[in-house]
């Protein structure tokens, strides 16, 4: 890893974007990273764009600002496609998860990618199968151990966060949510 492994989220208000992010870094810490995680909010309120940030590293994290170019873009909310702010200082190599049931050649034209790896999942559809509404977070979390198993594992990402889930959750919630890490793992698309 070097110095800093930097993840964006884009989501609204509402959806678990921030709770995504904090449970992501939570679930890498207790693989052995040092980690940070935090939202950057506009307007508080529930359906309104929001960023939160992730940043893992072997080392203490010495910077608590906003992801400039990140390694990772999770976009939670495909409804913000087309805002600018999903592509700001992307590289070459950033790779870019999408919750959305559309073919990945629509969403590459809709972000304007040029040869950034895509990977799309439909998180919605699993949350919904679950939880019988539309909150993402843990599916997002899954397709993210799938694109990115050399920062945490499925197993490993599964066994932290079921802890995790254990002293905030009740026993059939934290199956739930394990079960949409799993399925957002094993459904997640590449181009």
């Amino acid at each position: 890893m070097s110095e800093y492994f930097e993840i964006r989220w884009h989501g609204r208000g509402g959806q678990g974007t921030v709770t995504g992010a904090k449970s992501l870094a939570e679930a890498v810490h207790g693989a052995g990273k040092h980690v940070s995680a935090f939202p950057d909010y506009g307007p508080e309120r529930r359906g309104a764009p929001l960023r939160a940030f992730n940043r893992f590293s072997d080392g203490k994290i010495q910077i608590h600002v906003p992801v400039l170019e990140p390694d990772v873009v999770m976009i939670v909310d495909p409804t913000l496609i087309g805002s600018k702010d999903l592509v700001a200082g992307i590289k070459d190599d950033t790779v870019f998860v999408v919750n959305t049931e559309k073919p990945a050649a629509e969403i590459r034209e809709g972000l304007g990618l040029d040869k950034q790896p895509l990977y799309t999942v439909a998180a919605n559809v699993i949350s919904n199968d679950l939880f019988g509404r539309e909150i993402p977070n843990s599916a997002m979390m899954g397709a993210f151990a799938k694109v990115c198993s050399d920062v945490i594992s499925l197993e490993v990402l599964m066994e932290e966060a079921g802890a995790a889930f254990e002293h905030l959750l009740s026993a059939d919630l934290v199956d739930k949510n394990l079960d949409a890490i799993k399925r957002g793992h094993d459904e997640t698309k590449s181009e």
